[in-house]
């Protein structure tokens, strides 16, 4: 395949994702691009297989009046079936609206009436059970299952018609594709709408980023929720742009083995896992025998930005090469081109140590609010104390409180039915994104924080948390962390550790972490919490972000003994 015949044809031509999808199924019906694991194989759906399936779903939708701007819920995890539902949905002109499997009762309830869906689509049996209660009034003929039931219409009765012509609609690149709920730390879920144009605008930009790595035939293994823009763009419709193999995971648990089994070529994830990966790594050395750990050790000195000197910088470096790079290289296949990292702030630290190893991280910035696409560095330019240049056609300025102001293509047109909201989120076409940064004399993007996530002491100080819980996740003995302070003397810590016991342990941390803190930044009272947050007991976000308030509340008497 020739790419820069494919890529000038669709830059010129593609006004949605229809458009690329179209391309592929015509110019390589037989390429395999979307796989899934059956018992201990991987079996791939071929374009033209894909396309068949989406016009009989069209036709269906057709069936059930589906028309152009109506709204398609779609509740399902990662798999074949939820993407061609949703090329479908936009093939007849509609607006898909997914949401998360762990999303409880009330915010399902809240996106549906929101959203006012035509249609609605739940992924098996036991999802459709849980949400029936909260769908009393609607049309039971107008949801489909995925997976096979006997009341409801369903993929499998679906897939089995006869294939029949297929009329789409004209898709303005201006028209709504998706509404995206986001999970938000914190309130009710707030409906993003997000154009085709805020779309392909993402596309193009995130292929100026990969170009420079020869882009051939790229392999990717989508694990995060495609329900969530940051995986919806990077491990679903990137790899469709530049016509990739894209492998569902069939499970979180699974999913280092099984990238060994896929041996991707390009990688997407959150900080939580590069940081998992990261501390493993350091564990192991811990439990090394004596040379072995001193040798390890003296790597992992190497990674700082400014070694003491350069014997040690030099022995680094062969060290490196010689006991850490091939083994880290195994853990994502052996064939990884680059890794990326979105969804949240990774540790600089975490960053230097894969680019050292010969892993290139790129670590970018976005929000589901700018589809999500914002900046990220290059192979070229890669600082991982920052998050890059602004990607093409997008512009940055930082208000004079420090929030990271957004403007271009790729900019949502609003919050659903929320107008109240939108004209404080966007002014004269600024997306203040509540983010607090500066650009750095080279342009690029470096990010402090959250607005509010900003402590201000009774003293009047303000306090940035980021770089204080980046810092307290650098320990491997520290899992989780969140950092409070606000209207108090003093920040205090709350700690997810393994062995919530040992008190001592985390006292030496504690110390260590504040002499690379300023004196209003030290931790002076922490409590050691044995229980993770996880998005399932509601203290994370999809991306892995914890809900601060949540996180408050749970734990707000526990706190106040802190500060007696």
């Amino acid at each position: 395949m020739n790419k820069k015949i494919k890529f000038s044809s669709l830059l010129k031509n593609a006004s949605s994702l229809i458009d690329i999808f179209d391309f592929y199924k015509k110019n390589f019906p037989e390429k395999k691009f979307l796989f899934s694991k059956d018992k201990e194989s991987w079996s791939g759906k071929k374009f033209e297989e894909i396309g068949i399936n989406i016009d009989k779903i069209i036709n269906s939708f057709t069936k059930l009046g589906l028309k152009k701007g109506d709204r398609v819920f779609l509740l399902s995890s990662n798999r074949i079936e939820w993407v061609e539902f949703d090329i479908a949905i936009m093939s007849v002109g509609g607006i898909t609206v997914p949401a998360f499997v762990t999303n409880n009762l009330d915010d399902n309830e809240f996106i549906i009436k929101n959203s006012s869906p035509k249609i609605i689509i739940f992924e098996n049996d036991n999802i459709l059970k849980k949400n029936l209660l909260i769908l009393k009034n609607f049309d039971r003929s107008k949801i489909i299952t995925i997976e096979k039931h006997h009341n409801f219409l369903n993929y499998h009765s679906i897939s089995s018609e006869e294939k029949k012509r297929v009329k789409k609609k004209n898709i303005s690149i201006n028209d709504i594709s998706t509404i995206i709920y986001t999970s938000g730390t914190s309130g009710k879920p707030k409906g993003v709408t997000l154009s085709h144009k805020a779309l392909i605008h993402n596309l193009f930009a995130s292929l100026n980023i990969i170009k420079d790595f020869e882009i051939d035939t790229e392999r990717f293994i989508s694990f995060l929720p495609l329900s969530h823009s940051y995986e919806r763009m990077a491990g679903l419709y990137f790899p469709l742009l530049i016509g990739a193999e894209i492998y569902f995971c069939s499970s979180l648990d699974k999913l280092m083995n099984e990238v060994k089994e896929i041996k991707p070529t390009i990688f997407s994830g959150v900080p939580r896992l590069f940081e998992n990966i990261f501390k493993k790594i350091k564990s192991q050395i811990n439990k090394a025998g004596f040379l072995k750990r001193i040798i390890l050790n003296i790597c992992f000195n190497g990674f700082e930005a400014n070694p003491p000197d350069k014997l040690r910088k030099y022995l680094s470096q062969i060290f490196i090469f010689l006991f850490l790079r091939t083994a880290v290289r195994r853990i994502f296949g052996g064939n990884i081109k680059a890794l990326i990292s979105g969804g949240a702030a990774l540790s600089p630290q975490i960053g230097l140590f894969f680019n050292k190893i010969g892993l290139t991280l790129l670590q970018g910035y976005g929000q589901t609010e700018a589809a999500p696409l914002i900046s990220c560095n290059t192979k070229k330019f890669n600082d991982p104390n920052t998050v890059g240049f602004p990607v093409k056609d997008v512009e940055i300025k930082i208000a004079v409180d420090g929030e990271i102001l957004v403007k271009g293509a790729n900019v949502m047109t609003g919050y659903w039915k929320n107008k109240k909201l939108t004209s404080q989120t966007i002014k004269k076409r600024w997306l203040y994104t509540g983010d607090l940064g500066f650009l750095d004399k080279m342009g690029r993007l470096v990010i402090n924080g959250r607005k509010k996530d900003l402590i201000v002491t009774s003293g009047g100080d303000n306090i940035s948390v980021q770089k204080i819980e980046t810092k307290l996740l650098e320990q491997v003995e520290i899992e989780q962390a969140v950092v409070f302070g606000d209207n108090k003397p003093f920040l205090i810590a709350l700690l997810v550790v393994q062995d919530s016991k040992n008190k001592n342990i985390y006292t030496e941390l504690i110390q260590k972490v504040n002499t690379s803190l300023n004196s209003l930044e030290k931790i002076r009272k922490f409590l050691l919490l044995k229980e993770k947050f996880t998005y399932e007991n509601g203290f994370l976000t999809q991306t892995h972000k914890i809900k601060r308030d949540r996180v408050y509340m749970q734990f707000k008497e526990d706190i106040e003994r802190l500060y007696k």
